[in-house]
């Protein structure tokens, strides 16, 4: 199941928004609440953002899960 998230407003680390929140994208990944079958979600993931003043929006994508990214949370 694919999950999303979009954050419109003041300037806000990346890293937070994706990990901090009671149900976060992080945590839906290794603890999905309302998931029918498996329990967790070990597929890739990526995630875009608009750098302040650049117009081409900055991606980071990769194949294994989010919890197993040691740099993810340092965006």
């Amino acid at each position: 199941m694919c999950r999303h998230l979009a954050f419109l407003g003041p300037d806000e680390p990346l890293g937070r928004l994706l990990t901090e929140p009671p149900h976060s994208l992080y945590r839906q990944s290794w603890a999905p609440r309302q998931q029918r079958y498996g329990t967790v979600n070990a597929d890739g993931f990526g995630v875009g953002w608009y750098a302040a003043g650049d117009p081409v929006p900055a991606r980071y994508r990769r194949a294994g899960p989010i919890w197993a990214d040691l740099s993810f949370a340092d965006l």
